[in-house]
């Protein structure tokens, strides 16, 4: 079922589930750059995926990305998203040459159109890293605004808002099941605006 087809007035787990952590797998592929998306809860978890990327021969650059003012940034830090990003990733080793920043962006709609002008005009495949919950967001943009980019799909886990742990939590601000949630009713809400691909969410079908 397409997300433009989903209602979003009586998502159970199962629904959620569908709609979110379905068809997020890692096709395997390695890739020159990355986009790395900021958030200031997570930010660590996403940096230490892309090192371990890095170290693997997995992506030879990374692109972090992510200003002051985004939604996570519940403590009013005046430290970017994606400049943290960078001090921790020259602290495990990675090298300046192969870490490019954004730090003007407080949104993934801004995240994606800023980093993408960082990276060459003719580029055909780029991995994005993320927490697993984000990525079909971040690839549904993609999706839309950049059809002809392969794109690698790269999750780092935080242990609560996985795919095999997101519902073990109430929905109180931050657990794993209110950023389930809350992604899901985003999904369905962004690709009714048409401000993202309208995904067939193929897991759905199975529960009707």
């Amino acid at each position: 079922m397409k997300l433009t087809k989903i209602k979003d007035d009586n998502l159970n787990d199962q629904k959620i589930d569908a709609i979110v952590y379905s068809d997020i797998s890692d096709n395997q592929k390695n890739s020159e750059y990355a986009l790395v998306f900021g958030n200031q809860m997570l930010w660590k978890q996403r940096v230490n995926k892309a090192y371990e990327a890095y170290q693997n021969g997995r992506i030879k650059k990374m692109v972090f990305t992510g200003g002051i003012n985004g939604v996570s940034n519940q403590d009013n830090s005046l430290l970017s998203e994606a400049s943290k990003m960078k001090a921790l990733a020259l602290s495990l080793g990675v090298k300046e040459q192969d870490i490019l920043i954004e730090d003007a962006s407080n949104n993934t709609f801004e995240n994606i159109e800023n980093a993408m002008k960082l990276l060459p005009n003719d580029i055909k495949h780029i991995s994005i890293i993320t927490s697993e919950f984000h990525l079909k967001r971040c690839y549904a943009i993609l999706k839309k605004n950049y059809p002809n980019i392969l794109v690698t799909l790269l999750s780092s886990k935080d242990g609560f808002s996985d795919k095999e742990n997101w519902f073990l939590s109430d929905n109180s601000w931050n657990s794993g099941r209110s950023l389930a949630t809350y992604e899901a009713h985003l999904l369905i809400k962004y690709a009714k605006e048409n401000k993202i691909y309208d995904l067939e969410i193929n897991e759905y079908d199975k529960l009707n």
